[in-house]
């Protein structure tokens, strides 16, 4: 056995913390742009995704975020 070498449960665990970085990262970037919420509800999902990054993140993806959060305003009928 090659200490060097991760084991297939090693590599499991490894993948699961990558993806909870990217999840948490994507929650916390999509908070930052979205200006739809006060500074106090903003405040308080940030301190949810930092104090439970997975569940946290999650319930902000799936709840928190508003339809056309991402877009960038400007007027109507211009490509």
């Amino acid at each position: 056995m090659d200490p060097l070498v991760p084991t297939a449960g090693e590599a499991a665990v490894l993948g699961l913390g990558i993806l909870t970085v990217i999840l948490w990262a994507v929650a916390l970037w999509t908070l930052s742009r979205d200006r739809r919420y006060t500074p106090t509800q903003r405040l308080l999902w940030l301190l949810a995704i930092v104090a439970a990054p997975i569940v946290g993140s999650a319930l902000w993806l799936l709840l928190g975020r508003r339809p056309g959060t991402d877009r960038v305003p400007g007027p109507r009928g211009t490509a």
